[in-house]
């Protein structure tokens, strides 16, 4: 027994077709759907070799007309076409005194060329005589009975659906149009055709993926979060769910996950996250059960996110609000950003040199905030480049593209857009604090919390 996964492992189903050739002078085969550019017909009927098949009868042409044409004008003595109406999806061939294929290709070229198909498949020596062959048998016996034959008239009649075909097909590419649309950020899968290093996805598509994958992690835990109903007495029960499921996840990666004495971004840090992960990935429900039990026992907050949670966050979320951004001066940006977590921590990064600081210069977290701040908002930039105000409008309320992961992948490459020392992590974060009830807050912290708790989230930062 081997099992045949294309270009995966190297065992094809061409391949076993024709080394089938010599071996074998009659064939069956119990596969659901079958196209004309397949080698599987053929292949049979070009070597003389006696086919059995068995296909689906649908109102989609499971079969192709084309297929059925070939096989009633090739004759009895060639080949005994019989189909079932429904209800039928088996992937069978045998191949007889040569050896039998059960999988999932189907008789299309994509199935044999591109499409990822396991199946397996036993040389006749290993189930002549066992139970498999009387199952096999048992199988082509129950489907003789449950099938019709191919005829002429049948395949006249079905020619006759055709033209209304068009009407379909016109509507099936626009289903086409819109499903390509609704999934643009997922890249498509280049298939076994070029299985191996060749296989890339656009940058666009990776992040956008990624980022999207995570957001709806956050979103579908915090909704398992809110059912569990473990808050502290001091979370008010109106509170936004998306903050409080923040603010848990920051106390939960700052108490329980990292070393105090350990810098949030050092190589500790990252084991002691992949430590907790390994540890939780096989039961993460149990995990975040285990972690809310915690946050709900706390007598107080431990880093002040009872006042994040109350003041901080819903003043925020003010501040970002579409009639209220384009007002703002550089004060205004400076006590915002100086709320978002991963801005602060990675204007704390900025060496002192890019300043124009002297090496030894010291200055509290608000003031290289603030620095790193004004640096941003008096930026010089060319005609074409906007303002800070205008990529921020963009990214929280613009509408085209209408997908907000879609804008802040833009404000973070597009050279007209985009500014050094602001990332993802910095944007994705505020993006959250304007719109947590869309896109919840998401940071570097939040991404090692969820690792922490077992789910295989990627680590990045600005």
């Amino acid at each position: 027994m081997k099992a045949v996964m294309g270009s995966m492992n190297g065992v094809r189903l061409l391949d076993l077709m024709n080394a089938a050739t010599s071996k074998c002078s009659r064939a069956t085969a119990a596969v659901a759907y079958a196209t004309n550019n397949t080698p599987f017909f053929d292949h049979c009927l070009g070597n003389k070799i006696f086919l059995d098949y068995f296909g689906l009868l649908d109102e989609d042409q499971a079969v192709a007309i084309p297929v059925l044409q070939k096989l009633v004008e090739a004759g009895p003595l060639a080949v005994n076409c019989r189909l079932i109406k429904g209800h039928f999806h088996s992937k069978i061939i045998w191949w007889h005194g040569f050896g039998v294929y059960i999988g999932s290709a189907n008789l299309t070229s994509n199935a044999w060329a591109a499409n990822v198909e396991c199946g397996v498949f036993y040389e006749e020596a290993e189930i002549a005589g066992t139970q498999l062959q009387i199952d096999l048998e048992q199988q082509f016996d129950y489907l003789r009975v449950n099938s019709s034959p191919v005829t002429s008239e049948l395949v006249r009649e079905l020619g006759k659906i055709r033209p209304h075909e068009e009407a379909v097909y016109r509507a099936k590419n626009q289903v086409r149009s819109q499903f390509e649309l609704a999934t643009k950020n997922i890249p498509p899968h280049a298939g076994l055709a070029s299985y191996g290093p060749s296989i890339r996805t656009t940058a666009f598509t990776r992040f956008t993926s990624e980022w999207s994958e995570t957001l709806e992690l956050l979103r579908g835990l915090s909704r398992e979060f809110l059912k569990l109903n473990l808050r502290p007495k001091w979370v008010s029960t109106d509170a936004e769910p998306a903050v409080h499921f923040d603010q848990f996840l920051h106390a939960y990666y700052y108490v329980r996950i990292r070393d105090e004495k350990e810098d949030e971004d050092s190589a500790k840090s990252v084991e002691l996250v992949n430590r907790a992960y390994l540890k939780h990935r096989a039961n993460p429900s149990l995990a975040l059960e285990d972690a809310g039990k915690w946050w709900s026992s706390l007598p107080k907050a431990p880093y002040g996110e009872d006042v994040f949670i109350r003041d901080t966050a819903p003043r925020i979320r003010a501040s970002f609000a579409k009639e209220n951004l384009p007002t703002w001066t550089l004060e205004n940006f400076q006590e915002t950003f100086f709320e978002v977590h991963a801005f602060k921590t990675h204007a704390r990064q900025v060496r002192n040199s890019f300043f124009g600081l002297h090496q030894g210069h010291r200055e509290s977290a608000r003031e290289r905030s603030d620095r790193l701040a004004t640096w941003l908002w008096e930026q010089r930039r060319e005609p074409n480049q906007q303002h800070i105000l205008d990529v921020l409008q963009f990214l929280f309320w613009g509408t085209s593209p209408e997908n907000a992961v879609e804008r802040l992948w833009i404000v973070t490459t597009d050279e007209n857009r985009r500014f050094d020392h602001l990332g993802p992590s910095s944007l994705g974060e505020a993006l959250g604090w304007a719109r947590p009830d869309k896109y919840p807050p998401r940071n570097n912290r939040t991404n090692k919390a969820l690792r922490s708790l077992g789910h295989d989230v990627r680590l990045f930062s600005d």
